[in-house]
């Protein structure tokens, strides 16, 4: 597996150059037109302005991408090494683990002679117990770090997932541009794999689970979920964390929780927040959280921030 010494530091530092030439001649370019956001910068603004003007945007821009032409080769070229290099860990990653099982079982195998000596010397009875339980200790070790092993990697793969539920469905769609527009409105744009997940139904819309390079990425289009109500196109869409069964079993149970007091109380507001069901009086600000332990969903202190009404 390569070192760290193996990738020039230059090579990582590529991107965060172009990106920075390629935001310098964007805020040049909104200068330039007289545009303060990137919505002002449309076909009809950019026509109110003279030749000359558009010319040397345009100019601009050509030579900007220009002279990264080779950096977006280079940078392709690091990443595939660093692609490499991952899949590499990932593997020595997984030996190690197997290595570890059969150290342990090395080891439990060891205890069944000193039994066998403690049967020769008449204590059958209480030798009969030992191996039985070393057994079971044995059988539970491997299962249990198998288990462990599985979770945390699971876990990890799902922090890096967002699913959104409400987006129009079409036979033949695009699924890419659908969410790459949702994603504008809140002005994110990350990279990221989109796909519909479920049976296809005509009476139902199946949610859109999205992959991002990490869970930060996640969490901050989580954290701005919430300005999806405030627009007309996507009042009805909302985006929520990718829960593993068992978080929304649980889930499930708590929004039936939560549908039921609101029920027996219409005069409070109710809501799901960090794994508990909150309340208060509507028109009042002031929030008094309840803690729900019973019904409480195992979350991350980043997914706790996040939209949490709904579940899939």
């Amino acid at each position: 597996m390569g070192s760290e010494s193996d990738i020039p530091s230059a090579d990582l530092d590529i991107m965060g150059t172009v990106s920075n030439d390629m935001n310098q001649w964007i805020s040049n370019l909104k200068a330039e037109t007289v545009c303060k956001t990137h919505k002002e910068v449309t076909k009809e603004k950019l026509m109110s302005h003279s030749k000359e003007t558009l010319a040397n945007c345009l100019l601009k821009g050509y030579q900007t991408v220009q002279s990264h032409i080779d950096k977006f080769e280079s940078s392709r070229v690091c990443v595939e090494r660093l692609k490499s290099e991952l899949i590499a860990a990932q593997r020595s990653v997984v030996q190690l683990q197997q290595q570890l099982l059969d150290i342990q079982a090395k080891e439990l195998n060891t205890i069944p002679s000193a039994v066998e000596d403690a049967v020769d010397k008449g204590i059958k009875q209480y030798s009969h117990i030992v191996s039985e339980g070393i057994e079971k200790s044995k059988s539970l070790n491997k299962e249990k770090l198998k288990e462990a092993v599985q979770e945390a990697v699971t876990e990890e793969d799902r922090s890096k997932n967002v699913v959104i539920f409400g987006l129009s469905e079409e036979a033949s769609e695009d699924i890419d541009g659908k969410v790459t527009a949702l994603f504008e409105e809140i002005e994110e744009r990350p990279s990221f794999e989109a796909t519909r997940v479920g049976r296809v139904s005509e009476k139902t819309t199946r949610p859109v689970k999205v992959s991002l390079r990490n869970s930060d990425i996640a969490h901050g289009i989580l954290v701005k979920a919430k300005q999806l109500k405030e627009t007309a196109a996507y009042k009805k869409v909302y985006i929520a964390p990718d829960r593993s069964p068992e978080e929304r079993i649980k889930h499930r149970k708590l929004v039936a929780e939560m549908r039921e007091q609101a029920r027996e109380n219409p005069d409070q507001y109710f809501f799901i927040h960090a794994g508990s069901i909150g309340h208060r009086d509507r028109g009042n600000s002031e929030t008094r959280v309840r803690q729900t332990v019973v019904h409480r969903v195992k979350q991350t202190a980043r997914k706790s921030e996040s939209r949490d009404e709904e579940e899939y």
